[in-house]
């Protein structure tokens, strides 16, 4: 499959990534089934790999004050 984007397509689809990606972090370590949260796991591997296919997860933002 090829998924041609321009780059205002492409940065929307990172930041959509990058959100699902680090909320499911969380999720992940609040889950105390063990099958769920190996299934959750591998969510989150898949995430990370196109995530990094579109550049990678965005840069933490620096704190607020």
């Amino acid at each position: 499959m090829e998924l041609r984007l321009d780059d205002a397509q492409a940065t929307l689809l990172q930041e959509v990534l990058d959100s699902s990606w680090r909320e499911l972090r969380y999720e992940i370590a609040d889950t105390d089934n063990s099958t769920f949260k190996a299934e959750l796991r591998e969510r989150g591997e898949r995430l990370r790999s196109l995530l990094d296919l579109v550049g990678g997860p965005l840069p933490d933002a620096a704190p607020k004050g």
